[in-house]
């Protein structure tokens, strides 16, 4: 009989019940823990447990695919932050994440959908303003790229990348002194926060 096996006096026994939902926050915090302290091998190892019991929980699918991005393993974080999508198509972070690793394998119209995608579902969302400007660099539209960069420093006047971008697009637009004040901000930024 599935789901059975044998215990030392040789009754079937039966298998673990899945985990319960406060179990699986649990486990959540410590994998997300584990991530956030850098620790990619022992927060992959937790989001995927969490998998195993539940195969469409939408936070450990979505950050499993997040560990996938921070390890240059894109296709895998594109098709794993895809399936949290399924289960959660309103999350706007996932959309920016899925943008930012097709952006890696230089799918730059479907980047650009994903992150066109984010921002419409969380207008103020400044990081996915700024990747947006930058799959619109790649994409040779300075002007838009431009545009973009700068409803991010309107939300996050800090956003060191956002200015960075907004730089490219303007040295691409060919105003170079504009340009060199974004770089410059971009280094005022960096300096104070290393």
């Amino acid at each position: 009989m599935a789901g059975m096996g044998k215990g030392k006096s040789g009754r079937p026994r039966r298998a673990a019940p899945p985990p319960a939902a406060g179990d699986i926050g649990a486990q959540l915090r410590k994998a997300v823990a584990a991530h956030q302290a850098g620790r990619l091998d022992q927060a992959r190892a937790a989001y995927e447990e969490i998998l195993r019991s539940q195969p469409e929980q939408f936070d450990a699918l979505h950050l499993l695919g997040v560990v996938a991005l921070q390890r240059g393993e894109y296709q895998e974080s594109v098709d794993l932050i895809a399936r949290a999508i399924e289960v959660g198509p309103e999350n706007a972070e996932a959309w920016s994440n899925r943008g930012t690793a097709l952006l890696h394998l230089k799918r730059l119209e479907e980047a650009l959908a994903s992150y066109e995608r984010a921002v419409a579902l969380k207008p103020a969302f400044a990081d996915a303003w700024s990747n947006r400007g930058n799959a619109l660099l790649q994409l040779k539209r300075p002007a838009d790229a431009l545009a973009s960069c700068d409803r991010a420093l309107a939300l996050k006047s800090d956003h060191a990348e956002a200015w960075s971008s907004r730089g490219k697009a303007l040295r691409d637009l060919k105003r170079p002194q504009e340009a060199l004040a974004s770089f410059d901000r971009v280094f005022a930024l960096r300096s104070a926060h290393p």
